[in-house]
């Protein structure tokens, strides 16, 4: 499509219009209609406007710069705008990641809570409740599973709608620069279990390091290589590690994430552009400042799949 000048929106007769006023033509090429997918196309070519992509990654409250889940510290407002709680039909609670103004980001072992085995997308969709901001309910119109989600733990889910971004609710931002670069720190929200293992009414976050990808391993696994590997998790509960995952270790406060948090997105805020990105997402919630390690999925080897997803849907 050729550059756009001066677009202005107009109601004639009953039918909205868009018209480029900078062009001169006198055979409606610069005008563009409004069709019921809700797109705007020229009324002589069918070529459509290009649309405009949400902001992300731009919280109004960085929490880097206000201030300190399992007796984590308090959402200041607008530190977390892609932070979703999402909610089985057993009334389970799980967290969800906003990475645009109609997807979220949550993993596969939280889209199958109280379901049997062999549930379907499509099974699944209808149970969800959805809420961005603090309790604003959103519809679900689909969900989609990683074709491969035994090992890579991850689903996506569709709204219905868009939801309006700003201050309150905005999507994290996702990219292929692999951000679990081993010490760096990064912050994750959610409503998961506390200290005293209940649910909070109020969005807390932790302040995580990255560990060691092979001391992670060892931890849960006894070594590193496969002939020797064995199940030793001390929550009784084993992780997915794979080269798809990476760990965050605890904090010298104990502070951890927990049961409800998984779904959740590593947040790291990458200075030089002055925008934070998902580095992850958490699968493995049950270390509850027992076990050393949570275990999150890694954005850059899923991000193919989203993309491709969203573009198809």
């Amino acid at each position: 499509m050729g550059a756009l000048g001066t677009v202005v929106t107009l109601l004639l007769w009953g039918q909205l219009l868009a018209v480029d006023v900078s062009n001169n033509s006198t055979d409606n090429a610069g005008v563009y209609t409004l069709n019921s997918e809700k797109q705007w196309r020229n009324k002589v070519t069918g070529e459509k406007l290009p649309e405009c992509e949400a902001v992300c990654g731009k919280p109004k409250n960085p929490v880097d710069q206000v201030q300190r889940i399992l007796g984590g510290s308090l959402d200041a407002k607008g530190s977390f705008p892609w932070q979703a709680k999402m909610v089985s039909h057993h009334n389970l609670i799980s967290g969800a990641t906003l990475i645009s103004e109609q997807w979220l980001l949550t993993t596969a072992k939280n889209l199958f809570l109280g379901h049997e085995d062999g549930a379907t997308a499509e099974d699944i969709a209808p149970t969800l409740r959805l809420y961005v901001a603090k309790n604003q309910q959103v519809e679900v119109e689909k969900v989609v599973l990683h074709p491969d989600y035994s090992k890579i733990d991850i689903g996506l889910i569709k709204l219905k709608q868009k939801v309006p971004v700003g201050e309150r609710v905005m999507p994290i931002c996702l990219s292929s620069k692999d951000y679990a670069e081993v010490g760096r720190v990064g912050y994750v929200s959610g409503w998961g279990r506390n200290a005293n293992f209940n649910f909070t009414e109020l969005l807390k976050y932790v302040m995580l390091p990255v560990a060691d990808q092979k001391n992670c391993v060892r931890h849960y696994e006894v070594s590193t290589e496969p002939e020797k590997k064995q199940p030793k998790s001390p929550v009784g509960v084993q992780p997915i590690l794979n080269e798809h995952t990476f760990c965050a270790g605890l904090t010298k406060y104990q502070e951890d994430t927990c049961y409800g948090d998984a779904g959740s997105a590593f947040a790291i805020h990458d200075l030089d552009e002055d925008t934070w990105y998902a580095a992850g997402i958490l699968s493995f919630d049950k270390s509850c400042s027992v076990a050393e390690y949570g275990v999150y999925v890694k954005v850059p080897s899923i991000l193919d799949w989203v993309q491709k997803t969203i573009a198809s849907n």
